[in-house]
Protein backbone atom coordinates (compact mmCIF):
# COMPACT_ATOMS: atom_id res chain seq x y z
CA UNK A 1 0.00 0.00 0.00
CA UNK A 2 1.38 3.36 -0.99
CA UNK A 3 2.58 5.71 1.75
CA UNK A 4 1.77 9.27 0.80
CA UNK A 5 4.02 12.29 1.17
CA UNK A 6 3.06 14.67 3.93
CA UNK A 7 1.58 17.98 2.84
CA UNK A 8 0.01 20.97 4.48
CA UNK A 9 -3.43 19.48 3.75
CA UNK A 10 -5.29 22.73 4.06
CA UNK A 11 -3.22 24.02 6.96
CA UNK A 12 -1.59 27.30 6.07
CA UNK A 13 1.85 27.37 7.64
CA UNK A 14 1.80 31.16 7.36
CA UNK A 15 -1.45 31.17 9.31
CA UNK A 16 0.00 28.89 11.97
CA UNK A 17 3.06 31.07 12.30
CA UNK A 18 0.81 34.09 12.66
CA UNK A 19 -0.83 32.62 15.75
CA UNK A 20 1.90 34.53 17.54
CA UNK A 21 3.59 33.80 20.81
CA UNK A 22 0.86 31.52 22.10
CA UNK A 23 3.57 29.23 23.39
CA UNK A 24 7.16 30.28 23.82
CA UNK A 25 8.99 30.20 20.48
CA UNK A 26 11.33 27.25 20.35
CA UNK A 27 9.38 25.21 22.90
CA UNK A 28 9.85 21.50 22.35
CA UNK A 29 6.96 19.13 21.73
CA UNK A 30 6.71 15.39 21.24
CA UNK A 31 4.43 13.18 19.18
CA UNK A 32 3.42 9.74 20.39
CA UNK A 33 1.94 7.60 17.61
CA UNK A 34 0.04 4.45 18.46
CA UNK A 35 0.94 2.86 15.12
CA UNK A 36 2.20 3.96 11.72
CA UNK A 37 1.18 1.00 9.59
CA UNK A 38 -1.27 2.81 7.31
CA UNK A 39 -1.15 5.92 5.10
CA UNK A 40 -3.59 7.92 7.23
CA UNK A 41 -1.42 7.75 10.35
CA UNK A 42 1.78 8.34 8.38
CA UNK A 43 0.37 11.50 6.82
CA UNK A 44 -1.04 12.60 10.18
CA UNK A 45 2.25 12.40 12.07
CA UNK A 46 4.38 14.01 9.37
CA UNK A 47 1.99 16.85 8.72
CA UNK A 48 1.47 17.56 12.43
CA UNK A 49 5.20 17.89 13.04
CA UNK A 50 5.61 20.16 10.00
CA UNK A 51 2.75 22.35 11.22
CA UNK A 52 4.25 22.56 14.71
CA UNK A 53 7.63 23.57 13.31
CA UNK A 54 5.99 26.18 11.07
CA UNK A 55 4.34 27.54 14.19
CA UNK A 56 7.68 28.18 15.89
CA UNK A 57 7.92 24.98 17.91
CA UNK A 58 10.74 22.48 17.99
CA UNK A 59 9.90 18.80 17.66
CA UNK A 60 11.40 15.63 19.00
CA UNK A 61 11.46 12.62 16.66
CA UNK A 62 8.02 11.01 16.66
CA UNK A 63 7.73 7.78 18.60
CA UNK A 64 5.85 4.77 17.26
CA UNK A 65 4.32 2.25 19.65
CA UNK A 66 3.56 -0.05 16.70
CA UNK A 67 0.36 -1.24 18.34
CA UNK A 68 2.06 -2.05 21.66
CA UNK A 69 0.23 -0.31 24.53
CA UNK A 70 3.11 -0.88 26.95
CA UNK A 71 5.59 0.65 24.53
CA UNK A 72 3.42 3.73 24.16
CA UNK A 73 3.67 4.35 27.89
CA UNK A 74 7.46 4.09 27.63
CA UNK A 75 7.40 6.32 24.55
CA UNK A 76 5.59 9.09 26.42
CA UNK A 77 7.97 8.76 29.37
CA UNK A 78 10.89 9.07 26.96
CA UNK A 79 9.38 12.19 25.40
CA UNK A 80 9.05 13.70 28.86
CA UNK A 81 12.66 12.79 29.68
CA UNK A 82 13.70 14.22 26.31
CA UNK A 83 12.45 17.67 27.26
CA UNK A 84 9.00 17.82 25.67
CA UNK A 85 6.90 20.69 27.04
CA UNK A 86 3.79 19.48 25.26
CA UNK A 87 2.73 16.19 23.66
CA UNK A 88 0.41 15.23 20.81
CA UNK A 89 -0.79 11.65 21.19
CA UNK A 90 -2.72 9.13 19.11
CA UNK A 91 -3.61 6.22 21.36
CA UNK A 92 -3.09 2.64 20.30
CA UNK A 93 -5.31 1.54 23.21
CA UNK A 94 -7.70 4.10 24.69
CA UNK A 95 -7.56 2.68 28.22
CA UNK A 96 -3.91 1.66 28.32
CA UNK A 97 -2.64 5.14 27.44
CA UNK A 98 -4.18 6.70 30.57
CA UNK A 99 -1.10 6.16 32.81
CA UNK A 100 1.08 7.86 30.20
CA UNK A 101 -1.26 10.85 30.06
CA UNK A 102 -1.24 11.05 33.84
CA UNK A 103 2.56 10.92 33.90
CA UNK A 104 2.71 13.90 31.56
CA UNK A 105 0.06 15.77 33.53
CA UNK A 106 1.92 15.17 36.81
CA UNK A 107 5.01 16.65 35.15
CA UNK A 108 3.06 19.76 34.13
CA UNK A 109 3.14 18.82 30.45
CA UNK A 110 -0.13 19.32 28.53
CA UNK A 111 -1.33 16.57 26.20
CA UNK A 112 -3.61 16.99 23.20
CA UNK A 113 -5.03 13.75 21.83
CA UNK A 114 -5.91 13.70 18.15
CA UNK A 115 -7.90 11.16 16.11
CA UNK A 116 -8.29 8.66 18.97
CA UNK A 117 -9.75 9.62 22.35
CA UNK A 118 -8.22 8.19 25.52
CA UNK A 119 -10.55 6.61 28.06
CA UNK A 120 -9.36 8.92 30.84
CA UNK A 121 -6.53 11.05 32.13
CA UNK A 122 -6.15 14.82 32.04
CA UNK A 123 -5.81 16.06 28.50
CA UNK A 124 -6.02 19.67 27.41
CA UNK A 125 -8.25 18.69 24.47
CA UNK A 126 -9.21 15.76 22.27
CA UNK A 127 -9.52 16.68 18.59
CA UNK A 128 -11.42 14.05 16.64
CA UNK A 129 -14.49 13.47 14.54
CA UNK A 130 -17.77 12.18 15.93
CA UNK A 131 -17.09 8.53 15.17
CA UNK A 132 -20.58 7.39 16.13
CA UNK A 133 -21.97 9.76 13.52
CA UNK A 134 -19.45 8.46 10.97
CA UNK A 135 -20.80 4.96 11.51
CA UNK A 136 -24.35 6.28 11.19
CA UNK A 137 -23.47 8.13 7.98
CA UNK A 138 -22.10 4.90 6.50
CA UNK A 139 -25.28 3.08 7.47
CA UNK A 140 -27.54 5.79 6.04
CA UNK A 141 -25.71 5.71 2.71
CA UNK A 142 -25.46 1.92 2.51
CA UNK A 143 -29.01 0.99 3.58
CA UNK A 144 -30.92 2.66 0.72
CA UNK A 145 -28.24 1.63 -1.81
CA UNK A 146 -29.03 -2.07 -1.20
CA UNK A 147 -32.78 -1.56 -0.93
CA UNK A 148 -32.87 -2.02 2.83
CA UNK A 149 -32.22 -5.75 2.73
CA UNK A 150 -29.42 -8.23 2.21
CA UNK A 151 -26.21 -9.31 3.94
CA UNK A 152 -23.54 -6.81 4.91
CA UNK A 153 -20.00 -7.49 6.09
CA UNK A 154 -18.88 -5.03 8.77
CA UNK A 155 -15.10 -4.99 9.12
CA UNK A 156 -14.51 -3.54 12.56
CA UNK A 157 -11.52 -1.62 13.81
CA UNK A 158 -9.85 -2.34 17.13
CA UNK A 159 -12.56 -2.42 19.78
CA UNK A 160 -9.96 -1.41 22.38
CA UNK A 161 -10.03 2.06 20.80
CA UNK A 162 -12.82 4.62 21.04
CA UNK A 163 -12.84 4.97 17.26
CA UNK A 164 -13.37 1.26 16.72
CA UNK A 165 -16.13 1.04 19.27
CA UNK A 166 -17.87 4.22 18.13
CA UNK A 167 -17.81 3.33 14.42
CA UNK A 168 -19.20 -0.09 15.29
CA UNK A 169 -21.93 1.30 17.53
CA UNK A 170 -23.03 4.02 15.14
CA UNK A 171 -23.32 1.60 12.22
CA UNK A 172 -24.91 -1.29 14.08
CA UNK A 173 -27.50 0.74 15.97
CA UNK A 174 -28.50 2.63 12.82
CA UNK A 175 -28.86 -0.63 10.88
CA UNK A 176 -30.97 -2.17 13.61
CA UNK A 177 -33.26 0.85 13.84
CA UNK A 178 -33.61 1.78 10.17
CA UNK A 179 -32.87 -1.37 8.19
CA UNK A 180 -33.95 -4.37 10.29
CA UNK A 181 -34.04 -6.63 7.22
CA UNK A 182 -30.29 -6.26 6.73
CA UNK A 183 -28.15 -9.02 8.23
CA UNK A 184 -24.89 -7.54 9.54
CA UNK A 185 -21.92 -9.92 9.71
CA UNK A 186 -19.30 -8.41 12.05
CA UNK A 187 -15.64 -9.34 11.78
CA UNK A 188 -12.78 -7.88 13.87
CA UNK A 189 -9.62 -6.58 12.20
CA UNK A 190 -7.79 -4.70 14.98
CA UNK A 191 -6.85 -2.13 12.29
CA UNK A 192 -4.67 -4.79 10.61
CA UNK A 193 -4.70 -5.30 6.85
CA UNK A 194 -3.97 -9.02 7.05
CA UNK A 195 -6.93 -9.58 9.39
CA UNK A 196 -9.21 -7.59 7.08
CA UNK A 197 -8.02 -9.66 4.12
CA UNK A 198 -8.65 -12.95 5.90
CA UNK A 199 -12.08 -11.86 7.14
CA UNK A 200 -13.14 -10.64 3.70
CA UNK A 201 -11.95 -13.82 1.98
CA UNK A 202 -13.68 -16.04 4.55
CA UNK A 203 -17.02 -14.25 4.43
CA UNK A 204 -17.02 -13.93 0.64
CA UNK A 205 -16.31 -17.65 0.38
CA UNK A 206 -19.23 -18.57 2.63
CA UNK A 207 -21.63 -15.80 1.60
CA UNK A 208 -21.81 -15.55 -2.19
CA UNK A 209 -24.96 -13.42 -1.90
CA UNK A 210 -23.17 -10.70 0.10
CA UNK A 211 -24.59 -7.31 -0.89
CA UNK A 212 -22.29 -4.79 0.80
CA UNK A 213 -19.13 -4.27 2.85
CA UNK A 214 -18.59 -1.56 5.48
CA UNK A 215 -14.93 -0.84 6.32
CA UNK A 216 -14.04 1.19 9.38
CA UNK A 217 -10.77 2.28 7.72
CA UNK A 218 -10.15 2.27 3.99
CA UNK A 219 -6.55 3.18 4.78
CA UNK A 220 -6.14 -0.28 6.32
CA UNK A 221 -8.80 -2.35 4.58
CA UNK A 222 -9.82 -1.19 1.10
CA UNK A 223 -6.96 -2.64 -0.93
CA UNK A 224 -7.33 -5.99 0.83
CA UNK A 225 -11.10 -6.03 0.34
CA UNK A 226 -10.82 -5.23 -3.36
CA UNK A 227 -8.29 -8.03 -3.80
CA UNK A 228 -10.64 -10.43 -2.02
CA UNK A 229 -13.56 -9.34 -4.23
CA UNK A 230 -11.41 -9.73 -7.34
CA UNK A 231 -10.28 -13.22 -6.31
CA UNK A 232 -13.93 -14.18 -5.79
CA UNK A 233 -14.88 -12.74 -9.21
CA UNK A 234 -17.09 -10.22 -7.38
CA UNK A 235 -15.29 -6.95 -8.10
CA UNK A 236 -17.60 -5.05 -10.45
CA UNK A 237 -18.12 -1.36 -11.04
CA UNK A 238 -21.08 0.46 -9.56
CA UNK A 239 -24.15 -0.14 -11.70
CA UNK A 240 -22.86 -3.38 -13.16
CA UNK A 241 -24.53 -6.74 -12.41
CA UNK A 242 -23.12 -8.39 -9.29
CA UNK A 243 -21.69 -5.16 -7.86
CA UNK A 244 -21.04 -5.38 -4.11
CA UNK A 245 -21.62 -1.97 -2.52
CA UNK A 246 -18.61 -0.79 -0.48
CA UNK A 247 -18.30 2.12 1.92
CA UNK A 248 -15.54 3.10 4.30
CA UNK A 249 -14.17 5.65 6.74
CA UNK A 250 -11.02 7.77 6.11
CA UNK A 251 -11.23 8.76 2.42
CA UNK A 252 -7.55 8.29 1.64
CA UNK A 253 -6.19 9.22 -1.79
CA UNK A 254 -6.53 5.58 -2.85
CA UNK A 255 -10.17 5.45 -1.71
CA UNK A 256 -11.01 8.66 -3.59
CA UNK A 257 -9.35 7.30 -6.72
CA UNK A 258 -11.41 4.12 -6.46
CA UNK A 259 -14.62 6.12 -5.99
CA UNK A 260 -13.85 8.14 -9.11
CA UNK A 261 -13.20 4.87 -10.97
CA UNK A 262 -16.56 3.43 -9.86
CA UNK A 263 -14.93 0.59 -7.89
CA UNK A 264 -15.73 2.00 -4.44
CA UNK A 265 -19.06 3.63 -3.65
CA UNK A 266 -18.51 6.03 -0.79
CA UNK A 267 -16.30 7.06 2.11
CA UNK A 268 -16.75 9.19 5.21
CA UNK A 269 -13.80 11.58 5.14
CA UNK A 270 -11.90 11.99 8.38
CA UNK A 271 -10.92 15.66 8.82
CA UNK A 272 -7.19 14.94 8.98
CA UNK A 273 -6.31 18.53 8.13
CA UNK A 274 -8.45 19.67 11.06
CA UNK A 275 -6.74 17.25 13.44
CA UNK A 276 -3.44 18.85 12.45
CA UNK A 277 -4.48 22.49 12.49
CA UNK A 278 -6.51 22.50 15.68
CA UNK A 279 -4.42 19.90 17.48
CA UNK A 280 -1.34 22.10 17.17
CA UNK A 281 -3.37 25.20 18.00
CA UNK A 282 -4.81 23.74 21.20
CA UNK A 283 -1.40 22.44 22.27
CA UNK A 284 0.31 25.80 21.79
CA UNK A 285 -2.39 27.53 23.78
CA UNK A 286 -2.35 24.89 26.53
CA UNK A 287 1.44 25.22 26.82
CA UNK A 288 0.88 28.93 27.43
CA UNK A 289 -1.47 28.11 30.30
CA UNK A 290 -4.82 28.53 28.55
CA UNK A 291 -7.71 26.28 29.51
CA UNK A 292 -10.78 25.52 27.43
CA UNK A 293 -14.49 24.97 27.89
CA UNK A 294 -17.38 23.27 26.17
CA UNK A 295 -19.39 25.06 23.50
CA UNK A 296 -19.42 25.94 19.81
CA UNK A 297 -16.12 26.83 18.14
CA UNK A 298 -15.24 29.36 15.46
CA UNK A 299 -14.47 26.56 12.98
CA UNK A 300 -17.84 24.86 12.57
CA UNK A 301 -17.56 22.27 15.33
CA UNK A 302 -18.50 21.94 18.96
CA UNK A 303 -16.46 21.15 22.04
CA UNK A 304 -18.31 18.70 24.28
CA UNK A 305 -17.57 17.53 27.81
CA UNK A 306 -17.41 13.73 28.09
CA UNK A 307 -16.98 12.79 31.75
CA UNK A 308 -14.72 15.78 32.33
CA UNK A 309 -12.78 15.35 29.09
CA UNK A 310 -13.16 18.05 26.44
CA UNK A 311 -13.53 16.90 22.84
CA UNK A 312 -13.63 19.12 19.77
CA UNK A 313 -15.72 17.03 17.36
CA UNK A 314 -14.97 18.08 13.80
CA UNK A 315 -17.33 17.50 10.84
CA UNK A 316 -16.69 14.45 8.62
CA UNK A 317 -18.30 14.74 5.16
CA UNK A 318 -19.64 11.85 3.10
CA UNK A 319 -17.78 11.40 -0.20
CA UNK A 320 -19.43 9.86 -3.25
CA UNK A 321 -18.78 10.03 -6.98
CA UNK A 322 -20.42 13.45 -6.95
CA UNK A 323 -17.76 15.12 -4.78
CA UNK A 324 -14.79 12.73 -4.89
CA UNK A 325 -12.75 15.29 -6.86
CA UNK A 326 -13.30 18.08 -4.32
CA UNK A 327 -9.88 19.69 -3.67
CA UNK A 328 -10.96 20.53 -0.11
CA UNK A 329 -10.81 16.83 0.85
CA UNK A 330 -7.56 15.94 2.61
CA UNK A 331 -7.21 12.87 0.42
CA UNK A 332 -7.02 15.07 -2.68
CA UNK A 333 -4.21 17.13 -1.16
CA UNK A 334 -2.00 14.12 -0.38
CA UNK A 335 0.04 12.59 -3.18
Amino acid sequence: MKIYKTLALGVSFATIAAWGAVAQDGAVIGYSAGFLTDPFQSVLVGTTLKAAEAGGLKTLPATNANGDAGKQISDVQNLIAGGAKGIVAVATDSQAIVPAINAASNAGIPVVAIDMAPAGGKVAMVVRANNVQMGQAACEALGPAIGGKGKVLSLMGDQATTNGRDRTTGFKECMKAKYPDVQVIEQPTNWKTEMAATAAQTVLGSTPDLTAIYMQSDSVMLNAVQNALKNANMLHKSGEPGHVYTISVDATPFALKQIRAGLHDAAVSQPLDGYVKYGVDYLKRAMAGETFKAGPTDHGSEVIDVDGMLMDLLPAPLVTSENAADPALWGNAAK
